[in-house]
């Protein structure tokens, strides 16, 4: 009786620890990665994840490849939430030796993750003219109790955002490490920080 005498309010001060976090998913910025490889044996969607305010759902907001202008030859893209921009013409997506790639509807390959700056976009290019190289700089970081991989760049997983941009169609897009935005393209004020969830299809 008094073992359990003294346990009951012991439990009681954890036990708010289940209503704030999801099952599955400790604090993934303070934890440290187990694995992080370069190439995944299947084709995935991502998620943003937001690390400070409560989710709507487990498995965070879906993005998909959003309009970024277009030039002779090229299409640009820039990462955005589908909630901004409901359209969604590269639904899968591959991690192959460290670059990422998107695939059209029809399943055809011409689209691949571009480099990406402190500061500016997760970003992609189009194009059946010519050869981009795809920058070797994506992995997938594995990292203790979360629900799915987490993409990185530059080994580092922890530095996305979702930042809302004006225009038209004022697009939530992803950003890297908005501590360095300086281009004036948004504000960091309307940004707040996410983990990008790798989610296997």
């Amino acid at each position: 009786m008094v073992g359990q005498t003294k346990s009951f309010p012991i439990l009681l001060c954890f036990a708010w620890l289940l209503l704030i976090v999801p099952p599955g998913l400790s604090n993934p910025l303070s934890s440290s990665r187990v694995a992080d490889v370069v190439t995944l044996p299947y084709n995935f969607t991502l998620a943003a994840y937001n690390t400070t305010l409560p989710n709507p759902n487990r498995n965070g907001a879906a993005l998909v490849l959003g309009q970024n202008g277009a030039t002779s030859g090229v299409t640009p893209h820039v990462t955005s939430t589908r909630a901004s921009f409901p359209y969604d013409d590269y639904p899968s997506l591959a991690l192959i030796n460290g670059y990422l790639r998107a695939y059209s509807e029809d399943g055809s390959w011409h689209t691949n993750a571009t480099q990406t700056q402190s500061g500016n976009t997760l970003g992609w290019v189009t194009t059946t003219r010519f050869a981009m190289p795809a920058p070797e700089i994506y992995s997938a970081a594995t990292v203790p109790l979360t629900k799915h991989p987490l993409l990185a760049v530059y080994g580092r997983h922890d530095l996305w955002s979702l930042c809302q941009f004006p225009g038209r169609l004022r697009q939530t897009n992803v950003v890297y490490d908005i501590a360095a935005a300086s281009n004036g393209l948004f504000d960091p004020r309307n940004c707040y920080g996410v983990i990008l969830f790798i989610v296997k299809k």
